[in-house]
């Protein structure tokens, strides 16, 4: 695997900085704080903003606050937050859910979300929904993250949080590396100019990243994929 001339990590976090468990893989949080010493690092996720906030004070992968927030729906730099408005969409989906019996399916933390809703459940239930809800909601975008079922307005997703992002940092996207494992990590692997998956994810997301990391997955082949990009610098 051999990268140059990258300015900026867009990484993903619930099953690349974490274990299966989602518990932080505190080797590879090490790993991202040294290459945040050399090069802009954001964390990229389906978490709730206040959550992905949270995250990023913690996990400290750069100097600067980047955050890509609900799968493209916030974006944050430093201390500006641009928010995509999805306040009347989640009105109607929440009535429909609650409508259908698909309560119990919405995730605590949706309350507390700027756009995108989040379901959580019983995989074949959560993917029985999404057909459902595709026929429903046409002007919503609905994907299965692996962890939670996501809805967003239509034209959001970590593609577009990506380059918000890097306008906001003046960055080009060329100069991104984004690492993730998830089908919703696509969009993003679509926009930076250099994509990393992971071992464990899905065939057809390897097949439309660039690399895939050694290892055995998560947070230990974040890790090893991080120290070839370090070795780069």
């Amino acid at each position: 695997m051999m990268v140059r001339d990258f300015e900026l990590i867009a990484v993903d976090v619930d099953g690349t900085i974490t274990g299966p468990d989602l518990s932080l893989d505190l080797t590879a949080v090490k790993a991202l704080r040294e290459l945040g010493k050399k090069v802009k690092v954001a964390l990229v996720t389906g978490n709730a903003y206040p959550i992905a906030i949270s995250i990023f004070r913690y996990v400290r992968p750069s100097k600067e606050r980047l955050i890509i927030a609900e799968n493209g729906c916030v974006v944050i730099v430093g201390d500006e937050v641009r928010k995509v408005d999805g306040g009347e969409l989640r009105k109607r989906l929440l009535s429909y859910l609650r409508e259908r019996g698909y309560e119990g399916l919405i995730s605590e933390d949706s309350y507390l979300r700027a756009a995108d809703l989040a379901l959580r459940g019983d995989e074949r239930i959560l993917l029985r929904v999404q057909e459902e809800l595709q026929g429903e909601f046409p002007e919503a975008v609905i994907r299965y993250s692996g962890y939670a079922l996501h809805i967003m307005p239509k034209g959001v997703n970590k593609g577009s949080g990506l380059k918000q992002l890097c306008l906001m940092t003046g960055t080009p996207c060329s100069k991104v590396v984004a690492i993730g494992d998830s089908y919703n990590d696509v969009d993003m692997f679509e926009v930076a100019g250099t994509s990393i998956t992971l071992p464990q994810s899905p065939e057809e997301v390897k097949r439309r990243a660039d690399f895939v990391a050694p290892g055995r997955g998560y947070g230990e082949s974040l890790t090893l994929a991080l120290a070839l990009l370090l070795n780069s610098l």
